[in-house]
């Protein structure tokens, strides 16, 4: 009786260990797990080779990463971890380099690490350890830093971008422009309806003449506003010279007599 017991053990033994791990995977793969109909849903693989990969796959049948979670069967929906080289990372988004979503990074000796955002391929958004953070480019070296060029000083003071290597079609601002754009301008005192009690002076776009309005008359760059000034402020101050100049002779003509 005893013996018919063990045997009957070893028997439903069998078939749980044949249900939850393939005998047939257990030369290939460390682990096996699949559903009721037969689809494999959790994966340890082993490529038989004394480095087994021991890659783990949840929701598909094979990994190519040291952990895959695919919850969606064409792949557009997944996360996983990969190493490369002295970097470890782990992505959110498709499966490719070309569609992931999101991207969580380390060193393996923790000397850096990153939070990147991917769209179309390009690194859209960049989160290093120094707490920088880089739009449009990978390397920002600043608190804030734009791939136009723009960034924000360590010191919190806006820079724009403004380096001739990101300008083209460069000319003389004239001098009547400057002072016809300057009479144009209308400041006034206003608050911003998301902080009606703090109060600012300015302009109003869609009331600026608009070689200093955005092209949709919704903005303004106070850089335009400050070369328009620059330019009246030095056509006045040689003018003033040059009445100066005017003035000293005549006293000079008018002492001689």
């Amino acid at each position: 009786m005893k013996k018919r017991q063990k045997n009957l053990l070893a028997i439903l033994l069998t078939m749980f260990i044949s249900f939850i791990m393939p005998i047939s995977a257990l030369g290939v793969d460390k682990l096996v797990v699949k559903d009721g109909d037969g689809t494999t849903t959790f994966k340890v693989e082993d490529d038989g080779s004394v480095a087994a990969s021991g890659n783990v796959a949840i929701g598909t049948i094979s990994s190519s990463v040291p952990l895959l979670v695919q919850t969606a069967d064409t792949g557009h929906v997944a996360t996983f971890f990969r190493q490369d080289g002295n970097t470890a990372e782990i992505q959110i988004g498709q499966s490719t380099a070309v569609n992931k979503a999101a991207v969580i990074g380390f060193s393996q000796d923790g000397a850096y690490y990153y939070m990147s955002v991917y769209g179309l391929g390009l690194n859209r958004l960049v989160f290093n350890y120094q707490g920088y953070l880089g739009i449009g480019t990978t390397t920002p070296s600043y608190p804030l830093e734009m791939a136009s060029g723009v960034y924000v000083s360590s010191g919190g003071v806006w820079t724009n971008a403004s380096s001739r290597e990101y300008k083209t079609n460069i000319k003389k601002l004239s001098a009547q422009k400057a002072i016809d754009t300057l009479k144009q301008l209308d400041p006034v005192e206003f608050a911003y309806k998301a902080d009606s009690h703090e109060k600012h002076i300015g302009f109003i776009a869609e009331d600026a003449p608009s070689l200093v309005a955005s092209k949709d008359k919704k903005g303004m760059s106070s850089m335009d506003v400050v070369a328009v000034l620059t330019n009246v402020v030095q056509e006045q101050q040689a003018t003033i010279a040059e009445l100066s100049k005017e003035m000293a002779e005549l006293k000079k003509e008018l002492g001689s007599r």
